[in-house]
């Protein structure tokens, strides 16, 4: 057997525009806002990791469910909430919405 195995491949996060539309205006709205912007993104990034090790564990990914089956957090410490989707097939989290509460 050669390559790598790729159901070991790890999980990606994909933003959409919307998502890409409030992370810029956090970066052009001053100092604290572009601080904001790299926290967000750090946890962003952590999610995917966290996420994607929760489910290759066979545990639920972190969130409250929504009815229309996307997951939603609030950022510890930030006014931000996050919402996302799996796409366990892709290994995939797709981030639907970003609301920047300021």
């Amino acid at each position: 057997m050669s390559g790598a195995d790729p159901s070991r491949r790890g999980w990606t996060l994909v933003t959409g525009p919307g998502v890409d539309d409030v992370l810029l205006d956090m970066l052009k709205s001053g100092e604290s806002a572009e601080a904001l912007c790299r926290s967000v993104l750090r946890f962003l990034r952590a999610l995917a990791l966290e996420t994607g090790a929760a489910l290759d564990a066979g545990r639920e990914p972190p969130g409250v469910r929504l009815s229309d089956g996307r997951l939603s957090l609030v950022i510890p410490r930030e006014p931000v909430l996050v919402s996302y989707v799996l796409l366990p097939d892709h290994r995939e989290l797709r981030v639907t919405d970003v609301v920047w509460m300021a």
